[in-house]
């Protein structure tokens, strides 16, 4: 029987998996979220052990560059208890970008240093207290890396098989 390149493999992750602690490299197990039916035949239950790698794992930049995760499967276990070596396409998970979150900072900074500007000098203290408000916070988010990519167990996700898989059924 075979497994067809195209065919969805819906997993359900082992462990977390994050952009911070994981490298390339990196081994990871997780299970079948459904079973695994060709021609009528349960070749893998659910919960069917799946064993996959960390094909890249980078971490956010301070100034730009969000972080990603990108995973393949590698092995499947089937019903019968063999370990079949599969391929799937990577999987990639992206982390948020917090350009509002960012954003948001540099505003509040400044209309705060704006106000105790103004309380000081009046006017001009206003400006020259927003200016030192909002250059202080865009200093801070300039040193700050941004969010991780994390995938926590539990996750659900879809691996696509990339190239197809004679299953042969074990004989005792």
């Amino acid at each position: 029987m075979d497994l067809n390149a195209g065919a969805v493999l819906n997993i359900v992750l082992s462990e977390d998996l994050s952009s911070e602690k994981n490298v390339s490299g990196d081994l990871f197990t997780a299970s079948l979220g459904s079973p695994l039916v060709i021609d009528g035949f349960v070749i893998a239950d659910r919960g069917a052990r799946v064993e996959g790698r960390v094909v890249d794992a980078r971490r956010s930049g301070k100034v730009k560059g969000a972080a990603a995760l990108v995973l393949e499967l590698s092995n499947l276990e089937t019903a019968d208890g063999q370990i079949i070596p599969i391929q799937t396409d990577p999987f990639t998970k992206h982390a948020r970008r917090g350009h509002r979150k960012d954003a948001a900072k540099i505003g509040t900074a400044a209309s705060i240093g704006a106000i105790i500007g103004a309380a000081v000098s009046g006017g001009s203290g206003a400006a020259i207290g927003a200016a030192i408000g909002g250059g202080a916070a865009t200093g801070g988010v300039l040193l700050t890396r941004g969010a991780p990519a994390d995938l926590p167990a539990e996750s659900r996700l879809p691996f696509r098989v990339s190239r197809t898989v004679t299953i042969t059924e074990r004989i005792y």
